[in-house]
């Protein structure tokens, strides 16, 4: 996470990938209500790893007790010291410059941040009701509320509702992540084979993709894919068309797992993330095996073996 000091008030200001810094108090984002400091004073910006700052103002900015050109970006450097509109007054300390985190602030609260590297729970991974994942198709973070399946893109500078509170998004990698692909990718043929106990207590699971096998061991969020493979194959042989295949009510895979609605949400993030993980970058949308449409859930696999018990109990090729 990027941050200045603010050296009067010791608060942190944390950097957007585009930060404005000025006087003019609905068009900033961060207000520096002293005399001298222009409206508009000074743009910090993230260009190519690197953290650049301009002087836009009348009366100038001071770095490291030197005076900046006006206009001409300037690459910062932890430590420095950025003095605006006199030498020695209104003064920051450049603190951390890091461009691999994201970051929620409490709008109430500022002293409340919450981190974002990877997947997260919110509040806690014991009891969440809220889950923040990076979508590596669409390109964007999103903030899904676990309890009604409601989610909320997260953009840089942007303000989000959650546990009674406004927080503000913060991403040095935004810039980034500006495209938006209108349609999810087909997932490559792959196979699956579910093994489950003959009890119906552990499954585990393994993929073959492009001649290459992949063991994901056995995991919770496994049987609920399994459900959803039977599901599937129940519907080929009712004759249903590919399109209407395999489709589960959220609802319906609650009572199947016999879990709450918030244990099944997680169960299905925890999912996709292993797919994700699994595929990496060369096959990124492994993480789609698992598609959501309006409530339903289902699993789009082509290929699928399940072995229950040391007995084959369906092969299929939809």
């Amino acid at each position: 996470m990027a941050y200045l000091i603010d050296e009067h008030k010791l608060e942190k200001i944390y950097l957007k990938s585009y930060h404005t810094i000025g006087r003019y108090k609905f068009n900033v984002d961060t207000l520096i209500d002293q005399p001298g400091v222009s409206r508009h004073h000074a743009i910090i910006e993230l260009a190519q790893g690197k953290w650049l700052i301009r002087d836009v103002s009348t009366n100038g900015i001071w770095i490291n007790d030197k005076k900046v050109d006006k206009n001409l970006p300037y690459q910062l450097c932890e430590n420095d010291k950025i003095d605006f509109a006199a030498h020695g007054q209104n003064s920051y300390v450049v603190a951390n410059l890091s461009d691999d985190c994201q970051y929620l602030v409490s709008q109430t609260h500022s002293s409340q941040v919450i981190e974002v590297k990877d997947q997260i729970l919110l509040p806690n991974s014991d009891d969440p009701s809220h889950i923040i994942y990076f979508d590596s198709v669409l390109n964007y973070w999103f903030l899904e509320d676990l309890t009604n399946n409601d989610r909320q893109a997260l953009i840089d500078g942007g303000l989000v509702s959650a546990f009674n509170d406004q927080w503000l998004f913060y991403s040095a990698s935004t810039a980034a992540m500006t495209k938006h692909l209108d349609n999810q990718p087909t997932v490559k043929p792959c196979g699956l084979t579910f093994s489950v106990s003959q009890d119906e207590e552990s499954t585990q699971l393994s993929v073959e993709l492009n001649n290459e096998s992949f063991d994901l061991g056995t995991r919770t969020h496994h049987y609920l894919m399994l459900l959803l493979a039977r599901t599937r194959i129940q519907d080929k042989h009712a004759g249903m068309e590919l399109d209407e295949q395999g489709w589960l009510y959220r609802e319906e895979l609650v009572k199947a797992l016999g879990v709450q609605m918030n244990h099944m949400n997680i169960m299905v993030h925890r999912a996709r993330k292993q797919l994700s993980d699994t595929g990496g970058e060369s096959n990124p949308e492994l993480a789609y095996l698992l598609e959501t449409n309006n409530g339903r859930v289902r699993l789009n696999s082509q290929d699928i073996t399940i072995i229950k018990g040391r007995k084959l109990e369906t092969r299929i090729t939809i």
